[in-house]
């Protein structure tokens, strides 16, 4: 059975299980992260000599998430088969009246909120 980055299966009484495929490179805000990924246990970063890294789980709130999840919605795209290849979401677009907010333009899952102001009392 196969899925991205799980390769296991059963055969005669013999069972054989492979996390992850990689290693990738994904870019964040110009630094570079390398790590495996699987579909059912998640990325695990890598040191530079691919062995995992002390901690392979950046903390909750880490920039890497978004990038990780971005790419993984964008299809997992690579570019000379390590290097991943992530679009910036498109921005919501928001416009301020007064004290509030209203949506002028939805934009995609992770992409960043832009306010514009809605030049009254200028």
């Amino acid at each position: 059975m196969i899925e991205f980055g799980h390769f296991y299966g059963s055969s005669g009484g013999f069972h054989f299980d492979s996390w992850g495929a990689g290693p990738f490179i994904i870019d964040v805000n110009g630094k570079p992260y390398r790590f495996e990924d699987s579909d059912r246990f998640g990325p695990a970063l890598l040191k530079k000599d691919g062995e995992l890294k002390a901690n392979p789980y950046p903390a909750e709130g880490h920039p890497f998430w978004r990038a990780h999840r971005i790419w993984v919605r964008q299809g997992r795209r690579l570019e000379d088969g390590k290097n991943c290849i992530w679009d910036e979401p498109k921005p919501t677009i928001l416009k301020r009246i007064g004290r509030h907010l209203i949506v002028i333009q939805n934009g995609e899952e992770d992409g960043e909120n832009v306010t514009q102001s809605s030049g009254v009392g200028k």
